[in-house]
């Protein structure tokens, strides 16, 4: 490859070319989004059971599914929630499960469920991704809300037209449907039972087939036609009739009407009734893209709509994506201008030039690879090339000194070419090779943290590999040619003589000193250890400032839906009192619901979402004020936000605390990463009483510890139920309890009867009581039931009606009941370990059959961990084997690989000068800092053993090898840290999550570098009087 390069200059430069043209096409064709698109191996299971109670859900729904699903394979956690009307199972399988297999034995054994009440519908198998929605259109306006909802069909179907979006949900809207409603007096006063109406309904409006008449002149399709759904015909259908010629009609008992289906939700979009859009985007579609469509789709079509109806946008996503990926851009480009400079001082212009050339090159080939693998260019792939752009140096910064030692010696280019750069070949490929070793494990780390950054292996093992053929495939032509012309050879702007001399001074001292040094550096190394281990807290993600965070509410369970939007009426009153225009974007009000994540939903009157989107911050940072500006081409500063949302979060919080029905309200924000709240404990049992009263405690205990907020359990007592049970009377009449349950369930929630077509829809016909009567409490005690011999007896009369208290849901977790607490935490105060660890030793003894769980971060934090452990160890025993391999030898490896743990000793000493906590994206950091610390130790073992190979005694080979190669060591760890020090020293706003994995590279880079240059050698020498003991050849 190498004689290829230098020999054909012509056909490498065309290659060159066409990997340049494939990048930039590859780089424009891939989708922009926030953070990678994260296919988690769970698979929700959801059923839809109108009108029942939690405790009703539980037990004729989600205990019957949870049982027959328990005994497949590849499960791990079987978690589910009945709430009223519904039930939601999420089944966790393990890490690599067959995910389509799986589905479909799933699907077999919901096939099995025949116990399933009548009323419930079909259980609903889906996969759950974690896709963010793109943007959200409001519809608002102080019109009716019926013609908000026919309004918002129609931009729904308009929606899904534009290129790039998969789904549009609309949030807030209310079904048409067909009421008879039926009054339960002159149904007693005919002797007509619901039973009777029902079928009377189901058997008159249905069109029915009635096969095919064969005639000569062909087939003919014969069709029965029912009545047509409008509520003047139905109010004639003939119910009975005598032979006098009388008749009974529909109309006699009952009132046809077109309604909206009862209010369940409401939402409001800045204060004004609204129907809530949101735009999901297809997996190719690109963020940025779709959301520009959609605006300039509302944009168009305001116009159109009616005086008083307007659309607004928010959680537009593009927003927070342009601003991210222009700050890490930007980032990138300042660190690749200092990466450029450092060369150009330290060597000279035009071999400067000749090595980062290689950037581009090693980039591009990555970005082919991304887009061939169908990824997106998001936060994550964007930081992985920030990490790479110091590493894909290394080789030509190795190969290029190499070169440029050979021509100092006064060798030609094509000489010095040749040699130079088959000198360093196999180093050059342990070194990268060693690199890449130490970023594949990444793999190893399993479910969604391992899915969320498994593009960082990919772009860095990609960018390694493309850095090495243009190291060996390119570079030697470029030399050869460049420096032909040039013949330059004036050094830097750095005198390396004085330098060397200096080192190389220190450097005999050390290692005539060895075992002191050793013992001192393994003791700093110990103190740092338990230092990090007892005073640094660890955390998951840090928390950043957000443009937009949640306010949940929850009212009294007494509360009705229009008492619950009074009060969120109120709370958005005081939001627009506590923000100003310049912090304040939109206000969108959420009343009936409540989103918790991708898979868990709350339904009830009582309670209230507030989402909260601010308007961007004013730029703080130098990368935001001044070079993301002109790298996204818009040479001015955007935001006008003074405070940061941490800032407004705490004023708001105490301004809505004192609101009167309040009865427990939580803000919580967006993290950096896929986690959810901090703090989620789990009470684990089987009485409903004894749970709800632990988590009680547990919930005191927490709120009462420094640094906690928004402390919630969600075992509160639910709505107030009145209980009905066939009495002995009812018994001697001959009625159930399943009668009972059909006339209350048809009287006061509605039977659908069927479904019928109207206006181009499927809607139902719900038989049903009047509302003055479904609205009356002392109402169910009249409520009329007709027996089989016609005669009407009242349910008080048949039943005892009692008074109680239901459940607002009711979770559980691999088949047993689950009360759960969560918690956020102030980082500055307190973390979610001491949380836990509080919790631990003050709730040792629970009652029998009951357990504490640790999920949330807790859980999440001990899962990467294990993860990163994992990874660490494979990385270690590859590296191991490579080392291995090169130097023929199983302690030199050793002695190569003992700098890993120095740099450690950086990444604790980083983290304290920033004021970070220890964090997940930290071991991301120390994991790829392993790789790099051991390519310095490689280059200066390597050329060490090969002098004493040339019969150079031990000392004196380690001080020349430090001396030759302390100049590449020394590019390679600076071009490395000023490739990553923007994000180190200028990280704010949207970029400052990702600082802790800059630091820990960055910094254990540099006190590594320092130590192999310093203490490396001594190793190597105690190493070697080791082999001297045991009368082993210590110069092999």
């Amino acid at each position: 490859m190498i004689e290829f390069a230098i020999r054909n200059p012509l056909i490498v430069n065309l290659l060159l070319a066409l990997v340049l043209l494939a990048g930039v096409q590859s780089w424009y064709a891939m989708p922009r989004e926030m953070f990678p698109t994260v296919e988690q191996d769970k698979v929700n299971i959801r059923t839809l059971f109108e009108g029942a109670s939690p405790e009703e859900v539980e037990r004729q729904v989600t205990l019957p599914i949870e049982q027959e699903i328990d005994g497949l394979a590849d499960i791990e956690v079987i978690s589910s929630t009945s709430n009223e009307g519904n039930s939601s199972i999420l089944v966790e399988l393990h890490s690599g499960a067959d995910m389509d297999d799986f589905l479909r034995k799933a699907q077999n054994a919901l096939d099995q469920v025949d116990d399933l009440p009548e009323e419930a519908e079909e259980p609903e198998l889906s996969r759950l991704e974690t896709r963010f929605p793109v943007i959200s259109v409001s519809l608002y306006g102080e019109i009716a809300r019926g013609r908000l909802y026919q309004i918002a069909e129609q931009i729904k179907d308009e929606l899904i037209e534009i290129p790039g979006v998969a789904s549009v949900g609309v949030a807030g809207d209310r079904e048409w449907e067909l009421w008879v409603v039926a009054d339960p007096q002159r149904l007693a006063a005919r002797g007509v039972a619901l039973a009777e109406l029902a079928r009377a309904l189901r058997q008159n409006l249905r069109d029915l087939p009635g096969g095919t008449l064969k005639s000569e002149t062909g087939d003919i399709r014969l069709r029965g036609i029912g009545v047509a759904p409008d509520p003047q015909q139905m109010a004639a259908l003939v119910l009975r009739s005598n032979e006098a010629g009388g008749q009974l009609r529909l109309g006699d008992l009952a009132q046809v009407e077109l309604r909206l289906e009862e209010v369940q939700t409401l939402g409001r979009f800045n204060g004004q009734p609204s129907v809530n859009l949101t735009i999901n985007k297809t997996s190719e579609g690109s963020t940025i893209e779709v959301a520009r469509l959609v605006r300039e789709f509302v944009a168009q079509r305001q116009p159109q709509l009616p005086v008083g109806v307007h659309l607004g946008l928010f959680s537009d996503l593009s927003v927070y994506v342009k601003t991210r990926l222009d700050t890490v851009k930007s980032s990138g480009l300042v660190g690749l201008t200092l990466v450029l400079l450092a060369l150009y001082l330290m060597l000279n212009f035009r071999i400067a030039f000749i090595t980062a050339l290689g950037i581009p090159v090693s980039f591009l080939v990555a970005v082919i690879l991304l887009h061939y693998l169908d990824y997106s260019i998001n936060m994550v792939s964007l930081f992985a090339f920030l990490i790479a752009l110091g590493l894909i140096v290394d080789d030509a910064i190795i190969v290029n000194e190499n070169i440029y030692r050979h021509l100092e010696m006064g060798k030609s280019p094509a000489v010095a070419a040749r040699i130079g750069t088959k000198e360093v070949f196999w180093p050059v490929v342990a070194s990268t090779t060693t690199t890449i070793a130490a970023f594949m494990p990444m793999f190893a780390v399993g479910g969604t943290m391992g899915a969320f950054i498994a593009v960082i292996p990919v772009v860095v093992t990609a960018s390694l590999a493309g850095s090495m053929l243009e190291a060996f495939g390119v570079l030697p032509s470029h030399a050869k040619e460049w420096l032909t012309r040039a013949r330059e050879r004036r050094q830097g702007r750095i005198d390396w003589a004085a330098l060397n001399q200096r080192y190389t001074r220190l450097l005999r001292w050390s290692l005539d000193y060895r075992y002191p040094v050793a013992m001192l550096s393994i003791g700093i190394l110990a103190l740092t250890i338990a230092f990090a281990a007892t005073r640094i807290p660890f955390l998951l993600f840090g928390h950043v400032d957000v443009g937009q965070f949640f306010i949940n509410v929850e009212t009294p369970s007494t509360y009705s839906i229009e008492e619950t939007s009074r009060l969120a009426a109120r709370l958005e009153r005081e939001i627009y009192a506590t923000l100003d225009e310049d912090e304040l974007d939109t206000l969108l009000t959420n009343v009936g619901v409540m989103f918790i994540d991708f898979h868990r939903v709350r339904f009830g009157s009582r309670y209230i979402q507030l989402i909260v989107d601010l308007k961007k911050q004013r730029p703080r940072g130098f990368i935001e004020r001044w070079i993301a500006p002109a790298v996204s081409l818009k040479f001015a500063w955007e935001g006008s936000r003074e405070r940061s949302s941490p800032e407004v979060i705490d004023q708001l919080r105490k301004r809505l605390a004192g609101i009167p029905g309040i009865r427990r309200m939580s803000v919580l924000r967006p993290q950096g990463g896929p986690a959810g709240a901090d703090i989620e404990i789990g009470v684990v049992g089987s009485e409903v009483a004894v749970l709800r009263e632990q988590a009680e405690q547990i919930r005191s205990f927490i709120e009462w510890l420094p640094g906690s907020s928004d402390v919630r359990q969600d075992m509160d007592p639910g709505k107030l139920e009145y209980r009905y049970a066939l009495n002995e009377r009812g018994r001697r009449l001959g009625l159930t309890q399943q009668q009972l349950a059909d006339a209350v369930r048809t009287g006061f929630l509605g039977l659908k009867v069927l479904h019928v077509s109207w206006n181009d829809k499927r809607i139902p016909v719900r038989l049903i009581y009047p509302d003055a009567l479904r609205h009356d409490a002392a109402a169910l005690e009249r409520l009329p039931i007709t027996l089989e011999d016609g005669h009407t007896v009242y349910l008080g009369d048949v039943a005892q009606i009692e008074q109680a208290r239901g459940f607002n849901s009711i979770n559980r977790r691999d088949l047993q009941r689950l009360a759960t607490i969560t918690a956020e935490v102030d980082s500055e105060i307190t973390t979610p370990n001491k949380v836990i660890a509080q919790v631990k030793a003050e709730f040792t003894a629970l009652p029998e059959g009951y357990k504490l769980i640790f999920l949330g971060e807790k859980k999440k934090a001990e899962e990467s961990i294990a993860g990163m452990k994992r990874a660490l160890v494979i990385a270690l025993a590859v590296i191991f084997f490579i080392l291995a391999a090169l130097f023929k030898s199983l302690l030199d490896p050793l002695v190569v690989m003992f700098a890993i743990p120095f740099g450690f000793i950086g990444v604790v000493v980083g983290h304290q000068l920033f004021g970070f906590h220890l964090q997940f994206l930290s071991l991301i950091g120390f994991l790829a800092l392993t790789g790099i610390v051991v390519n310095d130790s490689l280059i200066l073992i390597d050329f060490a053993k090969r002098l004493r190979r040339k019969g150079w005694e031990r000392k004196a080979a380690l001080v020349e090898a430090g001396r030759v190669r302390i100049r590449p060591i020394l590019l390679t760890t600076i071009t490395t840290f000023l490739g990553i020090s923007p994000l180190i020293f200028f990280a704010t706003g949207q970029t400052a999550f990702l600082a802790p994995m800059a630091v820990s590279l960055g910094f254990g880079l540099l006190f590594a570098t320092g130590l192999i240059l310093l203490t490396l050698p001594c190793f190597y020498l105690i190493a070697d009087d080791l082999r001297g003991a045991m009368g082993r050849d210590a110069s092999s």
